[in-house]
């Protein structure tokens, strides 16, 4: 009789998924794609807190106060989109409410900032009780973006327009360039607005920050002009890497290691000076292609040529993983368990045409490795592993996953590329 029961429910089970198998394969490219765009918004709704703070992501088995600055200016970028789409109607208050809470005006929720303005990068989304020890520039600079970006969506919102200004005057940017002559930018700082010892150099997302500092600068000649002169002022005086038999050029912090691929996108979407330019469009297709062109390369049991995608998040080995390519011979696996991205995938859209049947494709697949549930009916695409092809996910970190939103955002039967370059050009030079 037992054995009776278990055949029946394994009938059951196969039915169940023979079933979405059929709804899924009845679905158009289109509405595959509306799903995710839409879905992909909800995500950010799900983790905005009732103060207008942001969780640091979306965890399956238990819910997570420790929020994320960073988030905060993905956020609102987020919120945007969904206006724009005319899923948000109440944007323009929402936005508010994280602009005054961030700015100190909730009784209840006490920003962490040192002594330069900058503020910590997680906190308890309660109190805002700091969680760490870092101050951080890059997510402090992610933040102030999103909330410029959020002021040129809403330009006749003075309310905005305020928080944004004080928010943007109460921060040392300078600070934060360490050195021009090398490159160097810090990454931490202590409460006393002291930097730590930890430096980064170009290319990375640490272009934003050298975007920002060039606009605060009142001088020509100040070192944070110089740096931008000097570095990310044009693609000529980045370094290079050279990925495979076709040697295509990539962007990188040295010429024998990659960075990760959501530098590209967090520069695109944030920063205008990337997004305005041909020379860094061409740039981030070059790593588009690499990053494709490195998958066929490892030549992976049962890997299809839709997955691709080196980011950052969740991650088998480690909880978190910073994934990248790297070159045949590296002393280093920098992606050990070959991990798909489709956050990646899609923030490529702009320059790779691929993108958006690749991540239709993805969701087909009938092993649906991608799909993660944030709720009943609400499918989303994140990280799986080809290594460990029974891995899952046990959170989505929003600040990687953000450029799932933006990417498919940008396609051109959506918003397109030229909503982000428009309300990214924060200073309208």
């Amino acid at each position: 009789m037992r054995q009776f029961f278990t055949f029946v429910f394994s009938l059951l089970l196969l039915g169940q998924s023979a079933l979405a198998s059929d709804q899924i394969s009845e679905k158009s490219d289109e509405q595959i794609i509306q799903e995710l765009f839409h879905n992909s918004y909800r995500f950010w709704q799900l983790i905005r807190h009732d103060n207008g703070v942001y969780k640091d992501g979306f965890k399956f088995n238990k819910p997570t106060t420790r929020g994320s600055i960073a988030n905060a200016g993905m956020g609102m970028v987020a919120t945007c989109v969904g206006h724009k789409m005319g899923w948000e109607p109440e944007a323009e208050k929402l936005i508010e409410q994280t602009l005054a809470t961030l700015s100190g005006e909730n009784p209840d929720f006490n920003p962490p900032r040192n002594a330069k303005g900058t503020f910590s990068h997680f906190y308890d989304i309660n109190t805002g009780e700091m969680i760490g020890h870092d101050f951080s520039p890059i997510d402090t600079d992610i933040m102030l973006s999103g909330a410029m970006f959020a002021r040129n969506y809403f330009p006749k919102n003075k309310k905005i327009a305020k928080y944004v200004d004080e928010l943007w005057n109460s921060v040392d940017q300078g600070a934060y360039i360490a050195n021009p002559q090398t490159g160097h930018i810090f990454l931490s700082q202590n409460p006393d607005g002291s930097p730590k010892k930890n430096l980064t150099k170009p290319f990375n997302e640490y272009m934003i920050i050298a975007s920002l500092a060039m606009h605060q600068a009142k001088k020509k000649n100040d070192p944070a002009v110089k740096y931008w002169n000097k570095w990310y002022g044009t693609t000529k005086n980045i370094p290079v890497a050279y990925y495979g038999e076709d040697r295509i050029p990539v962007l990188a912090p040295a010429k024998v290691r990659y960075t990760s691929m959501f530098a590209f996108l967090f520069n695109n979407y944030l920063c205008h000076e990337f997004s305005n330019s041909a020379d860094y469009q061409e740039a981030m297709k070059n790593a588009a292609t690499a990053d494709w062109t490195w998958f066929q390369d490892q030549n992976i049991s049962g890997h299809q040529d839709y997955e691709w995608g080196n980011g950052a998040g969740a991650g088998k080995t480690r909880g978190y993983m910073v994934d990248r390519i790297f070159n045949e011979g590296a002393k280093k696996n920098e992606n050990p368990d070959q991990i798909v991205s489709p956050h990646i995938v899609a923030g490529f859209s702009p320059v790779m045409e691929r993108s958006r049947g690749d991540l239709i494709a993805m969701y087909r697949d009938p092993k649906k490795r991608a799909h993660y549930e944030l709720e009943p009916g609400t499918t989303v695409l994140w990280r799986y592993s080809l290594k460990y092809p029974n891995w899952k996910a046990k959170a989505i970190q929003g600040v990687d996953y953000s450029t799932m939103l933006f990417g498919i955002a940008a396609m051109e039967e959506n918003l397109g590329l030229e909503f982000f370059n428009k309300h990214n050009n924060y200073f309208g030079k």
